[in-house]
């Protein structure tokens, strides 16, 4: 097995370990499901002649399906944010931490 191979193994991994995975699977799920709804309708409406009688179709299940697809994109959009923002928070922990390090063995040094 060659470096590269390791290394995306090891991104797979790390992918699949992260906490937020099942959670955004969920809301690609419910973004999917609301597209089936639109498409659903669509398919349902294209032999009706009347709109009277598409009405239902399109209240019920085109503006649900419209509903699960942008709330699944916009708590997709937040949970993202919020890994990011956790990710940043880390890195700015590690930072502080070898800065207070540093600054320790400064003044160890100036004694």
């Amino acid at each position: 097995m060659d470096a590269e191979t390791l290394q995306r193994a090891i991104a797979l991994v790390q992918a699949w370990r992260d906490p937020a995975l099942p959670g955004l699977v969920f809301l690609i799920a419910l973004a999917v499901t609301g597209g089936g709804a639109i498409a659903f309708v669509v398919f349902h409406i294209v032999g009706v002649p009347y709109v009277a009688l598409q009405l239902p179709f399109v209240v019920s299940g085109a503006l649900g399906g419209a509903a699960l697809v942008t709330a699944g994109a916009m708590l997709a959009a937040v949970l993202a944010e919020r890994r990011d923002r956790a990710i940043a928070c880390a890195e700015m922990r590690e930072v502080v931490d070898e800065l207070c390090a540093i600054v320790h063995l400064v003044s160890q040094r100036r004694q």
